[in-house]
């Protein structure tokens, strides 16, 4: 507000006061003639409130001194107000009156002034953390895409031995541990700055389901824990529900349970039920570990808040409160079980609805890592828009070692001059440049010649959804947030370019081998029901009992049942198990 609204504005408060006074006096004319001389104040009070309201204690004074002159002077009979004694002390409870209401205005405006300034305060605050959570994202992410990039393709590499490899699995641990870390303080940050939304997409609750027990299996394994995956009800196979924010606070769920139990297992549980008209989808993480005290179960959900032993937990104590942020943003409610040392069982319930298809292309990461293009199709022309060195040598050597043909700008003004030369048919564009951003210069790629049929993805440390948007609007197709797998590149490229890759072959070895009925037959009858019985109950520890004496009576038998045994898959043991069980029978004289 300039000097000249600010003096415009005191001299229209001082304007009010004698034009609302008019105004009351007015009314006594018309339409309150018929009140006559009596109760004299009944359009004055009115009167100093407004004006007190709008200009404070200061106007609603003057207001009520003015009143007092219009009744001492002036009547609307020709006979005065003030006749006596009487009629002077009512004057002077009217002033005294006035006089606290104007305070008590004044009051008010200024608590509404303190509140409009901490609104303001607030929302620069919140301004100030949603940059500084695009920045921390952004300066973060980065780097770790090219750790973990480049790890994966030295992994990769066929001259590296067991002690490189292993090492470079270490760093790639690591770098995965720390991603998640700074995932997490990052989604709990978003979510007090109100910049978390739904994005509610068809997905394959089984799949979904399947892929987080196969992704973590390796952490229980390491710490000798059985996870299991158990559907406890029939599932649509697709649903309508946010696949990531669901896949986080489930996998938040398991990982939580592992990292709290050191014996026994884990058991992921999941299914649907009906609630009237609406389904709901109910997930359940069970565990044998510490367990959590009725305390403990009060705070759990909290942020920073770990049970146990807190100088041996490694974690931001943020996985928690992230589900419940989660789960409450969705429509559900989570609720916990626990006994101390026996366990805990955490509980999730959504409210979802059925869908059509899955929608989305299924990841081809079972086919095996890209190792180059089918032949028979178009030299394609990949230009890399992006400014950190090394992420553009990552994603260069990605595309170069399939067989894309490559150039790279490091900001956004060379990628527009370099498309009008190149003539690429896919550009990867960041979003944060110098010079010139992606945004931007995805404006002007599209505002060039052939600038509409080119494919654009941003491919960026992003964390906000609404500068996604942003990025779609000006002119994107696609979306890829650092740090990124290499199959989601290729995925990518794939959906937009209609390229088909030569796949490197999966390991053979990897492959769980049919199982004999005849080898089953050949033991002894007692283990062989043992191992029925082990498996029907599911005691992990009584089958690896049983897989040593088996493998001390037929090591090729024992070759063929560790893979069904590891990997939980049952039935095709039990069904040989019949096989041979019927054979031993027929054989019999």
């Amino acid at each position: 507000m300039n000097l000249q609204q600010i003096f415009r504005r005191e001299w229209m408060r001082y304007v009010v006061a004698p034009a609302i006074v008019i105004v009351g006096a007015a009314l006594r004319i018309w339409p309150l003639q018929g009140l006559e001389l009596r109760i004299p104040w009944v359009t004055f009070y009115p009167a100093v409130m407004i004006a007190a309201l709008y200009g404070g204690w200061l106007i609603g004074v003057l207001t009520a001194a003015l009143s007092c002159l219009v009744v001492i002077f002036w009547s609307p009979t020709g006979l005065p107000f003030i006749r006596d004694a009487g009629d002077w002390l009512g004057m002077a409870v009217f002033f005294v009156n006035c006089t606290m209401i104007s305070f008590i205005a004044e009051a008010m405006l200024r608590a509404q002034a303190r509140a409009k300034k901490a609104q303001e305060q607030a929302e620069a605050a919140n301004r100030a953390k949603s940059v500084f959570l695009a920045t921390m994202s952004h300066e973060l992410r980065t780097p770790l895409n090219a750790i973990l990039g480049f790890s994966n393709l030295m992994r990769s590499e066929p001259g590296i031995n067991e002690g490189q490899r292993r090492n470079l699995d270490i760093i790639n641990r690591s770098g995965e541990h720390l991603l998640s870390l700074i995932n997490d303080v990052l989604d709990m940050a978003k979510i007090e700055a109100g910049r978390t939304e739904l994005e509610i997409g068809p997905l394959d609750p089984a799949a979904l389901m399947r892929d987080i027990v196969d992704l973590l299996r390796a952490r229980a394994e390491e710490k000798g824990l059985q996870l299991l995956l158990d559907q406890t009800s029939e599932v649509p196979q697709f649903i309508q529900c946010d696949s990531e924010k669901l896949r986080q606070l489930v996998v938040n769920l398991v990982s939580n349970a592992i990292k709290y139990t050191n014996r026994g297992g884990v058991t992921l549980r999941f299914g649907t039920k009906s609630a009237g008209k609406s389904l709901r989808l109910v997930i359940e993480v069970e565990d044998s570990g510490i367990g959590i005290s009725k305390a403990d179960q009060a705070r759990i959900f909290e942020p920073f808040v770990q049970v146990g032993k807190t100088a041996t937990q490694k974690g931001t104590g943020l996985g928690l409160t992230i589900v419940r942020e989660y789960v409450n943003l969705m429509g559900g409610n989570v609720n916990i079980d626990s006994t101390p040392g026996q366990g805990s069982l955490f509980r999730v319930d959504l409210p979802v609805q059925v869908a059509e298809r899955a929608g989305a292309t299924s990841r081809k990461a079972a086919m095996g890592r890209v190792i180059g293009l089918e032949p028979g199709q178009p030299s394609y022309r990949i230009l890399i828009v992006e400014d950190q060195e090394e992420n553009w040598l990552l994603l260069q050597h990605l595309l170069e070692s399939a067989g894309f043909t490559v150039k790279v700008a490091v900001n956004g003004a060379e990628g527009v001059e370099l498309f009008q030369t190149f003539r690429p048919h896919f550009i990867w564009m960041d979003r944060r440049m110098p010079v010139m951003d992606g945004v931007e210069a995805t404006r002007r790629i599209r505002a060039l010649d052939g600038g509409k049929e080119v494919k654009i993805s941003a491919v960026t440390a992003s964390a906000f959804a609404d500068q996604r948007e942003e990025m779609l609007k000006a002119g994107m197709d696609d979306f890829v947030r650092k740090p990124y797998q290499a199959t989601e590149i290729f995925d990518c490229l794939a959906k937009h370019l209609g390229v088909h890759y030569v796949y490197e072959q999966a390991p053979a070895a990897e492959t769980a081998t049919a199982i004999s009925a005849d080898a089953l037959a050949r033991l002894p009858e007692a283990l062989r029901r043992e191992l029925a019985d082990g498996m029907l109950v599911g005691n992990v520890d009584r089958l690896e009992q049983i897989m040593r004496a088996i493998e001390q009576a037929d090591a090729g038998l024992a070759a063929m049942l560790a893979p069904h045994l590891h990997n939980f898959n049952y039935l095709p043991i039990l069904k040989a198990l019949e096989t041979a069980e019927q054979n031993s029978k027929g054989a019999a004289p």
